[in-house]
């Protein structure tokens, strides 16, 4: 039998089916190969509402906020002036800051109104701070300033007893000036200072408490008559409103405060809060990102509150009633949008506006579209804020307390000649970032 032979310029059959086979075989390995960097191939992305988003592996730098939280009822007013008409009975000073917010905490109208008499310096809640910014304190107040210092955690008594040994050794100093003591506390709202007069009295004279605590702000509205919390010599306490000067409090200051719960929550726009506050858990420090995904129940970190909001409001079956959906609330129709201008505006009860325009404080934030599923994504919030402020999410110092930021603090007019003692000078000048 002849051989079949090909013929001239074509190749042999046998050749052509292995160049076939060997073509399929590439094409289909190189379907399985992932995209190279550069094409245009859609990346996947994890979608928002999803109950565990894929890691984020680039979290943002800063966090550009433009509204000013404004908050001062009646009460702090009012409470104001009758601190300055009874100053000259006053013999020293406990200022009660949060430990969490050790800068933005501080209230300058104290400066000028108490400035003249002793103060101790109180830092409470320390154990829901960073507890490595504690040394940098002492350090950078022992270089800079009179003041004393000290650390404590109030609701449990802990190193409340440096109080009163601090107004003890201002009796046993000038006995003849002090045949009595008379001490007020000061501070921002929620700061601590009614559990902080309730541990002393049950230190100094073993009673119980004086003044009514809570976890949110606005709980003392007046100031209360004197409490004695020792015998002998007598030392007298008086607790006071929390105060703060909104005037001076920048965009990303009056979220620390209201993250710290230092304003009423339903006066405040929760979600930019909670936001606020992944932003700080994310970029803060490594163990702070790490732990909050397994509180809350997400796989992993991620840069999306309403992702984690979402995932939230499932996992606790916060839902909204159908008359319950929040409506956006039109600024137009309200009168308040030429008012309100970058302002997140916040009324207390005894503030007529507050019950005509109950929802137009919200109105300019994420909060206000309803969630399609119907969740309570304002629940969420509260929830999540809740979190921090019992320290579940680890301990987090909200302001730069490194020995160079805290120096520019005590310090300002060695930067900068308008500022005034005691100013945040890295938020004052950026007001609308991180």
């Amino acid at each position: 039998m002849a051989s079949l032979q090909p013929a001239p310029g074509r190749l042999p059959l046998s050749l052509l089916r292995s160049f076939v086979c060997t073509g399929c075989q590439r094409r289909a390995q190189s379907s399985l190969k992932p995209t190279v960097a550069g094409t245009h191939a859609k990346k996947p992305t994890a979608s928002p509402t999803s109950a565990n988003p894929r890691a984020t592996q680039h979290f943002r730098t800063e966090f550009n906020y433009s509204q000013k939280i404004y908050w001062y009822p009646q009460h702090q007013a009012r409470a104001l002036r009758q601190l300055q008409n009874g100053i000259h009975q006053i013999d020293v000073v406990v200022e009660v800051r949060d430990a969490r917010i050790p800068l933005t905490s501080r209230n300058p109208k104290f400066e000028d109104l108490l400035a003249r008499r002793p103060r101790l310096i109180v830092y409470n809640k320390a154990d829901l701070a960073n507890p490595n910014i504690k040394k940098s304190l002492l350090d950078a107040f022992a270089a800079h300033s009179r003041d004393q210092v000290v650390f404590t955690q109030a609701d449990r008594g802990l190193h409340v007893k440096k109080i009163l040994e601090w107004a003890l050794e201002k009796c046993r100093e000038s006995p003849h000036r002090y045949p009595f003591l008379s001490m007020i506390v000061v501070g921002l709202p929620n700061v601590g200072k009614s559990s902080l007069i309730n541990a002393l009295r049950r230190l100094g004279v073993n009673k119980g408490k004086v003044s009514a605590v809570g976890p949110t702000a606005g709980v003392t509205q007046t100031i209360q008559t004197r409490v004695k919390i020792n015998d002998k010599p007598p030392i007298y306490l008086v607790d006071t409103p929390g105060i703060f000067d909104p005037h001076i409090t920048g965009p990303i200051e009056g979220l620390k405060i209201a993250l710290t719960g230092a304003t009423k929550d339903r006066l405040t726009e929760e979600q930019n809060v909670a936001d606020y506050l992944l932003f700080r858990l994310n970029t803060s420090n490594p163990k702070l990102r790490a732990k909050y995904p397994g509180v809350v129940g997400l796989t992993a970190p991620t840069d999306d509150i309403r992702a984690v909001l979402t995932h939230i409001a499932r996992s606790n079956g916060f839902v909204l009633q159908r008359q319950s959906h929040r409506k956006r609330v039109d600024l137009k129709s309200t009168g308040l949008e030429s008012s309100m201008g970058h302002f997140a505006l916040a009324f207390d009860e005894d503030d007529g506006l507050a019950a005509r325009h109950s929802g137009a404080a919200q109105a300019s934030g994420v909060v206000d579209e309803d969630d399609p599923d119907g969740l309570d994504l304002q629940r969420a919030a509260q929830y999540f804020l809740t979190l921090f402020r019992e320290g579940k999410l680890g301990g987090l110092t909200l302001d730069d307390c490194s020995p160079d930021a805290l120096r520019k603090w005590f310090r300002p007019q060695e930067t900068d000649t308008d500022l005034q003692p005691g100013m945040l000078v890295p938020h004052s000048k950026k007001a609308g970032s991180r």
